[in-house]
């Protein structure tokens, strides 16, 4: 960690698959400073076939490498398993008095669709938004159902920048 743990923190969790610009604009256009980064496999995309033989090792390897010279932490954690580790299966259980998640719209529209989503949004202090491929209307159903959950969360819905139509996706398919 690059920071120590006091009483907030950040987490950024994503496949990460590739890293690239528009995931380091999440970060920088977050006005939090103390970010986990936090590697995993996306529950909702199968493991293509093409990536089964991948070295995650290698791939954290490359992400630490990427990061080393910010500001910003990451997690090593779930490297030994291929399995997904749903947010809501372990951010409830961070003992700190303040936790905070970073998500891109694509994710916060689908929110409510995670698993265990419940747990998890009572969980949180804040919520930052990034846009991606949404539009601010979109973002306030959720956002209600979101407080119904837990009517004490900040949401906050960041800066656009010239990164939002970067997938790691369409990356991978190049």
């Amino acid at each position: 960690l690059k920071h120590p743990i006091k009483d907030s923190i950040t987490f950024f969790s994503g496949s990460f698959n590739p890293f690239h610009q528009g995931h380091r604009a999440c970060l920088d256009l977050c006005p939090e400073k103390n970010i986990l980064i936090v590697p995993d496999r996306n529950p909702f995309k199968e493991l293509e076939p093409h990536n089964e033989s991948e070295n995650v090792y290698l791939d954290f390897i490359h992400l630490a490498e990427t990061l080393k010279m910010t500001s910003y932490s990451l997690y090593p954690g779930f490297l030994a398993t291929r399995l997904p580790n749903p947010a809501s299966s372990w951010l409830p259980y961070v003992k700190i008095a303040e936790k905070n998640f970073l998500i891109g719209d694509d994710s916060y529209m689908s929110l409510l669709k995670w698993k265990n989503p419940e747990k998890l949004v009572k969980a949180l202090t804040k919520l930052y938004v990034v846009p991606r491929l949404f539009k601010h209307d979109d973002y306030f159903k959720v956002e209600i159902e979101l407080l119904v959950m837990n009517p004490k969360l900040e949401v906050h819905y960041l800066a656009e920048h010239p990164y939002m139509n970067i997938s790691s996706t369409n990356l991978r398919n190049l």
